[in-house]
């Protein structure tokens, strides 16, 4: 299921999608942490480098896309996939 967010000025400046949908959903960094059970300071530093997310297990990957209402896909930064 492939989601387009609206480009909210405030988010204009974020190039994590994964932040831009946690923003855009109105959850925190420690509500995103409760819902997908996984660790705050792993969420902080998937949205401060996309590519740590990429290389994260797959697991782990859905349930933060998940807590979301999305699939993986539509939070991983495709530019940071290797090929």
């Amino acid at each position: 299921m492939a989601v387009i967010l609206y480009e909210d000025p405030k988010l204009s400046g974020i190039t994590s999608r994964l932040k831009k949908a946690r923003i855009a959903n109105g959850y925190t960094q420690q509500d995103m942490s409760e819902l997908s059970e996984v660790n705050i300071k792993s969420i902080a530093a998937y949205e401060q480098n996309p590519a740590k997310l990429s290389a994260a297990s797959y697991s782990t990957v859905k349930k933060i896309a998940s807590s979301l209402g999305l699939d993986p896909e539509d939070i991983i930064n495709n530019e940071t996939i290797d090929d």
